[in-house]
């Protein structure tokens, strides 16, 4: 079967999520797990014009920056991409990804902020399951497969806990049992209490950065630079409960989301991707009377591809973004005019996968 062809590899550099890069047929091939330097045999997963994916099937040649990794799930997971390296060389590699994404915009020195530890730190993690074939674990998307992870270490000591019930004589199976066939499991802690959610939309309860120490490294460093600035009034969008701005340097401020409740001032319930959402927060603002010179943003992964048209209604004089997708980021950024990059931080809230926060602050000049 094509799937099933299996192809040489000659690992030559990584790609922005987490894949090694290989040119040793006339398409190129990205494979998972693997390393520069690593040569072997790839089974092919998918395909499209110019361009193969494959998972690692055998290495007749290891690279040198390989180790054996902690986990024991880490061969098959496909949630974590950088167990099988030191933590120090993932971050070159993340470092490097950055630099080359920013590479046509003017900016200074990339800021690196390390982990303060590479495993058991989320506060949360979705599965996926299917019970007539009695799997739960972690999908890989290039071919649907459910990876059963008992021994994650991902997550934080209590997520860990909860994991383990889960799958001790398959526990889960029962807790499903008024579920349908296939589906998803969140696991998560909220004011010290492990709750375990059964197909609800992610982030139940409420979203939260899943990295509670690096959470506050960011917002020190949001911190920081806004007692930089003079006092300032402060529209937050994509704020959520306020996390990021709560302790910045602001007079007055208006945080912008969608919520599930009523809520009163300083938060409006406002999708930001409707096509009147600046003229909403706009009148917002007035009633408010409050004049923004400072914007923040933390919009997901999908970014605000309308960034410019904000930028041109309130003409800050400086911007934060952050980030958790840095290709949507620079998309972002690109058409902005009269706007210099004052700095760019790297923040590992995501160790051991390929993602990770990037912080940008700009001036208007």
């Amino acid at each position: 079967m094509q799937q099933q062809r299996m192809l040489p590899f000659k690992i030559l550099s990584m790609d922005s999520l987490g894949q090694g890069v290989s040119k040793e047929t006339d398409k190129i091939t990205f494979i998972a797990k693997t390393l520069p330097g690593d040569e072997g045999e790839a089974r092919v997963v998918s395909q499209r014009k110019g361009v193969c994916f494959a998972k690692l099937h055998k290495l007749t040649q290891a690279s040198a920056l390989r180790i054996k990794p902690i986990c024991p799930h880490f061969d098959h997971c496909p949630s974590c991409h950088y167990l099988h390296t030191s933590y120090e060389q993932e971050l070159e590699f993340k470092k490097q990804n950055l630099e080359k994404l920013f590479q046509k915009l003017p900016h200074p020195e990339i800021s690196l902020t390390p982990a303060v530890r590479r495993t058991h730190y989320r506060n949360r993690i979705q599965l996926h399951y299917h019970s007539q074939k009695k799997q739960l674990g972690m999908i890989d998307l290039k071919d649907q497969s459910i990876a059963p992870i008992p021994g994650c270490l991902i997550g934080r000591d209590s997520i860990s806990q909860t994991l383990q019930k889960l799958y001790a004589n398959d526990t889960w199976l029962n807790l499903a049992k008024h579920e349908p066939v296939q589906g998803h499991v969140e696991i998560y802690e909220l004011n010290g209490e492990v709750i375990v959610s059964w197909n609800k939309p992610y982030a139940q309860g409420g979203f939260t950065q899943v990295f509670d120490e690096m959470n506050q490294l960011l917002k020190a460093k949001l911190k920081s630079w806004s007692e930089a600035l003079p006092r300032f009034e402060l529209l937050d969008i994509f704020a959520g409960n306020g996390n990021l701005s709560e302790n910045l340097n602001y007079s007055k401020r208006l945080c912008v989301d969608v919520y599930g409740q009523v809520v009163a001032d300083p938060y409006l319930s406002q999708d930001l991707y409707d096509e009147q959402a600046i003229v909403k927060v706009k009148k917002k603002l007035q009633k408010l009377e409050l004049t923004p010179s400072v914007i923040v943003l933390d919009p997901p992964r999908s970014g605000l591809k309308n960034l410019e048209q904000w930028i041109l209604e309130f003409r800050p004089e400086n911007l934060a973004y952050v980030s958790c997708d840095p290709h949507t980021l620079v998309r972002d950024l690109i058409p902005l005019k009269n706007y210099e990059i004052t700095e760019l931080h790297l923040i590992d809230l995501f160790p051991s996968t390929f993602h990770y926060e990037t912080v940008v602050f700009l001036k208007r000049q």
